[in-house]
């Protein structure tokens, strides 16, 4: 399959056109006119991840994360960026155009929060441009009513809907939760949209310590543990769409940090 019909596909599944205006995405590299056989999903080009590619001997890494926001001039992703291209092997990222996309990482999120589908909606609705119609219920974050329930239990749900043995909570294990916000990532300007929607709880990946403390419960995962399982289902959901192309999701991909 050519490269540049294998991004149509993606861009169906989460359109570039959703994401933020800072964001890094899209084909970072690679020739539109390439074969693709093999395709690697992973949330970072890491290191690892790099030779893991190579070792699979993908044509295409679709990363969540984009390797580098700015200019390359000095540093060190910038030779995985040139290795990629030497090996050919092709980058494309999606970022915050699957964060606000429909069964994205926000979607996603919420849904094994427990999220009433009927209820949910974006904390930050999404805007396109005049004389385009979008689809309803697509935005940054989401947010919506789930069954009266203790945080510890909501705690216990996500740790295995993300395979997680430890997570940060700041709030009582004991408060009945009844409404549910999540911002997959680092979810901080979002929060205010959280509590003015009068969301009990706040799940996200990261979140600064003087906003832990602004009365609304937390769950933080650790940055890319919010996103990885959707990422992961992605990936399944690629596949489905390439007949005849090798979708794999990496084996050595993980957040930087752990608990210990």
């Amino acid at each position: 399959m050519k490269l540049d019909a294998l991004l149509k596909v993606l861009d169906e599944l989460a359109p570039l056109r959703y994401a933020e205006g800072w964001d890094n995405v899209g084909l970072l590299v690679g020739d539109p006119d390439a074969d693709v056989t093999r395709v690697l999903v992973t949330v970072d080009y890491s290191k690892e991840v790099a030779e893991e590619a190579r070792a699979k001997g993908v044509q295409l890494v679709v990363a969540y994360h984009p390797p580098m926001f700015a200019a390359v001039k000095r540093a060190p992703h910038a030779a995985l960026w040139v290795d990629a291209v030497r090996r050919g092997i092709a980058l494309y990222s999606m970022h915050t155009a699957l964060d606000v996309a429909a069964q994205g990482t926000n979607e996603f999120l919420a849904r094994v929060a427990g999220v009433d589908l009927a209820s949910m909606k974006p904390l930050r609705p999404f805007v396109g441009k005049p004389g385009r119609p979008e689809p309803e219920g697509i935005g940054l974050g989401r947010v919506g009513d789930v069954a009266p329930a203790p945080l510890g239990d909501l705690v216990a749900r996500l740790k295995t809907a993300l395979t997680l043995e430890r997570v940060l909570v700041a709030g009582s294990l004991d408060r009945v939760v009844r409404r549910v916000a999540v911002a997959a990532g680092a979810g901080g300007e979002l929060l205010g949209d959280a509590i003015r929607e009068r969301a009990d709880v706040f799940v996200t990946g990261e979140l600064r310590h003087h906003d832990a403390m602004r009365g609304c419960s937390v769950v933080a995962t650790l940055h890319s543990n919010s996103e990885r399982a959707a990422v992961k289902e992605l990936a399944g959901r690629i596949a489905a769409a390439l007949a005849g192309v090798e979708v794999t999701f990496s084996e050595r991909d993980a957040d930087p940090f752990a608990f210990v």
